[in-house]
């Protein structure tokens, strides 16, 4: 057994995954302050195409048609002096009842899996095609995406080390418990993934276990 990583594969899914042809799709998901960032920036030194949904979704609210959307369903408040859709005001707009999220989630999730199904067409006609790339999407399975992959990483931490991690960048506990609120706890993610990885003792050991992980593709 590789340290800190816990393989939950099963035999036929393991068989399945050797005749799949490249690249493989490995989906990245954990709790906030989970370690998911530094994990993908590991990735990304060892050459490994990786994704994050969050940074598409941002590029996102720059196109004209879900603009047009976002304001149909937010008010033209959302918009920023740019002309923009400014965040934090969609935020405060689309938090404001679990409706009003669902709204948000019914105009930027297919958007979402659009752009991360054409990355992924891109990624397999590089020369050489990867053995396999990583999409980072932190509610992975809370929104269904795991149906997309062919396997689940899950970046595990305790609590207390998570919510040490996010105080440290300036978040507070309400805003910890608030983004908590909308996420499967890390148990259930930690469940239903492929692979656990514990990131508990720091950095060092979190490079070691996803190196010996990528060997294995």
């Amino acid at each position: 057994m590789i340290k800190n990583v816990k393989t939950q594969l099963s035999p036929a899914k393991l068989a399945r995954l050797a005749k799949k042809k490249s690249p493989l799709k490995i989906g990245l998901t954990g709790g906030i302050g989970s370690g998911k960032s530094l994990a993908l920036e590991i990735f990304r030194q060892k050459k490994i195409p990786v994704l994050q949904t969050d940074i598409l979704g941002h590029q996102l609210l720059w196109d004209k048609t879900i603009q047009s959307r976002l304001v149909k369903a937010f008010g033209p408040d959302i918009l920023g002096r740019d002309g923009g859709v400014d965040r934090p005001r969609l935020a405060k707009a689309a938090f404001q009842s679990p409706r009003h999220q669902k709204k948000l989630n019914s105009i930027m999730h297919p958007a979402v899996r659009r752009g991360m199904t054409r990355w992924i067409k891109e990624q397999a006609q590089q020369k050489p095609v990867p053995c396999f790339v990583v999409v980072e999407v932190p509610l992975l399975f809370e929104r269904g995406y795991f149906r997309f992959f062919d396997g689940i990483i899950s970046i595990s931490a305790n609590a207390l080390t998570r919510q040490k991690r996010l105080k440290e960048r300036g978040w507070s506990m309400a805003e910890i418990r608030q983004r908590e609120a909308l996420q499967w706890p890390q148990e259930r993610k930690n469940q239903k993934a492929d692979w656990v990885i514990y990131n508990q003792s720091g950095e060092k050991d979190l490079k070691y276990a996803l190196y010996k992980l990528i060997v294995l593709f």
